[in-house]
C-alpha cells in the first residue's frame, strides 16, 4: 500500500485484519458508514459529522465528513466545514450514531 491519500466515490475493498497488506484496513468495529450517516468524531471533541465520501492514507481507509457544529479551533485551522473542506477521519477515531443502527433495522424488518 502507497503512503498516499487519496478520494473515493465508493467504499474501496477493505478488511479489519489489522495485519493484512494486500487490502485497505477498516479501523472501526463497525461496518463502514454510508454517504449521508451520521457520526461522531470522538477526538478532539469535533463532534457529530456527517459521511460526505471515502478516502484512504497510509493503507487505511477512513471516512470524509463535514462537521455539523465543530469547535472554534477547528474552524481557525481549517475554515468554515463544507463539502469541498471535508475532514477524514478512520474508523477508530469515530462512533456510530445510534440512529444509523436503528434505520438499518428498520431496513431488514
Amino acid at each position: 500500500m502507497k503512503n498516499t491519500f487519496m478520494r473515493h466515490a465508493v467504499v474501496p475493498p477493505h478488511t479489519r485484519d489489522p495485519f493484512a497488506h494486500d487490502m485497505f484496513k477498516w479501523s472501526g468495529d463497525f461496518d463502514v458508514p454510508a454517504i449521508g450517516e451520521d457520526v461522531i468524531i470522538r477526538v478532539n471533541g469535533i463532534g457529530s459529522a456527517k459521511v460526505v465520501g471515502y478516502a484512504t492514507q497510509n493503507g487505511y481507509l477512513g471516512v470524509m465528513t463535514v462537521p455539523y457544529s465543530p469547535p472554534d479551533w477547528w474552524v481557525r485551522q481549517n475554515g468554515s466545514p463544507s463539502l469541498d473542506n471535508a475532514a477524514l477521519a478512520f474508523g477508530a477515531e469515530i462512533s456510530w450514531v445510534e440512529a444509523n443502527m436503528q434505520a438499518k433495522g428498520r431496513e431488514g424488518a
